[in-house]
């Protein structure tokens, strides 16, 4: 599945993580754990909302990454240094509720993530579910992952990152998502 932190000595290109909830040393101990993982990785802080979040182009992790939402979030980062992870406007977004615990959430996460990176017209928005309740309560969020698509498709499954991926592009072509 994730190759997480291990993997990011092998970045070739600078990737660089928006953020904001710098004031959490949680927040503050994660990053350092990324750039410890290689040089190439820059943070840069900004007015992400709802914060506390982090931003890697046009996928956005609402929360502060812990236990396997961690390893996910290193892998994204791993990602977006083969590839820009879109900077045209997207076409939809897609938000994906989590738990840190959730074996089935980062295959979610990075089967969406993917897709960004595969030219998807997608805005990926990731909510760590117990941290943002509330949100989690108005999408009906009662198991994870709960993927939302433009707000009219919505995916409740465990499965394996192959199949999210095949739900996804089946939710965006119903959509007309390009």
């Amino acid at each position: 599945m994730s190759q997480g932190f291990s993997a990011l000595s092998s970045l070739r290109r600078e990737v660089e993580i928006g953020v904001s909830g710098l004031e959490f040393q949680e927040m503050q101990e994660y990053l350092s754990k990324l750039q410890k993982a290689s040089g190439l990785i820059k943070i840069r802080e900004e007015d992400i909302q709802p914060s506390p979040a982090l931003r890697v182009g046009r996928i956005f992790y609402h929360g502060i990454p812990r236990q396997k939402e961690a390893e996910a979030f290193a892998e994204v980062v791993r990602i977006a240094g083969e590839a820009p992870l879109g900077k045209e406007e997207p076409d939809a977004e897609v938000k994906i509720f989590t738990t840190p615990g959730c074996r089935y959430c980062p295959r979610a996460v990075l089967a969406a993530a993917k897709l960004v990176a595969a030219g998807a017209g997608i805005e990926l928005h990731i909510y760590d579910a117990l941290e943002f309740r509330e949100l989690a309560e108005e999408y009906g969020v009662t198991s994870v992952p709960k993927i939302v698509v433009k707000d009219r498709v919505f995916i409740e499954a465990q499965t394996t990152e192959g199949k999210y991926r095949e739900l996804l592009l089946k939710a965006l072509e119903q959509l007309n998502v390009k």
